[in-house]
């Protein structure tokens, strides 16, 4: 992608971005849908109710869970979450 395109890529989208992202090109115009449904593919499964907001996914092995906020009062819209196992501490 040249610098171009992605100047004209941040400039179309940064209306849509509520919150600073350095550089604004990483940001993406925001929408969920671009993480959820690869994961979706991958097998990951939604827990999170329909008709909210939030977004709640589970990996196959109910190890990993991601969970996508757009409400949420620390300004954090994404969280990634790994259990514990014998082996590895979660994070």
């Amino acid at each position: 992608m040249s610098e171009r395109q992605l100047a004209a890529f941040a400039h179309r989208h940064a209306t849509q971005l509520p919150f600073d992202t350095s550089p604004r090109h990483l940001a993406g115009p925001g929408d969920a849908r671009h993480v959820t449904h690869g994961l979706a593919a991958a097998g990951w499964t939604c827990t999170s109710d329909p008709l909210s907001p939030e977004i709640v996914l589970r990996s196959p092995d109910h190890r990993y869970s991601m969970q996508f906020d757009p409400q949420s009062a620390t300004s954090a819209w994404w969280r990634l979450q790994a259990e514990p196992t014998r082996n590895e501490r979660g994070w």
